[in-house]
């Protein structure tokens, strides 16, 4: 319960109610019970940092190129080849020439 504080005045009758509302703020106090917040204090420093979580499970590994096949035409020109991955799927490789 908090304390309400009595505007005490001249020639005021003293009674049990007020005497005890006083004990009581005094209690209060004394008990550490509806006391005001003091200041809040400076920062602290910061604390360590916290432990790493689970590792994760581990990815699908990327694909590499397992074997790669050139075709060329009748004068030995390139013209194009394909690629085998490591999961067996193929690429076709497409050749431009350049003219000057």
């Amino acid at each position: 319960m908090a304390y309400t504080p009595h505007t005490w005045e001249t020639d005021e009758i003293i009674t049990a109610d007020k005497l005890n509302n006083l004990e009581n703020g005094v209690a209060a106090v004394k008990d550490g019970i509806d006391g005001k917040d003091g200041a809040t204090g400076a920062k602290g420093d910061t604390g360590a940092a916290g432990k790493d979580g689970v590792t994760g499970p581990a990815g699908k590994d990327g694909l590499s190129v397992k074997s790669g096949e050139l075709t060329t035409d009748a004068d030995g020109k390139l013209t194009g080849g394909t690629l085998t991955m490591s999961d067996d799927s193929t690429v076709t490789l497409t050749v431009k020439s350049a003219t000057a």
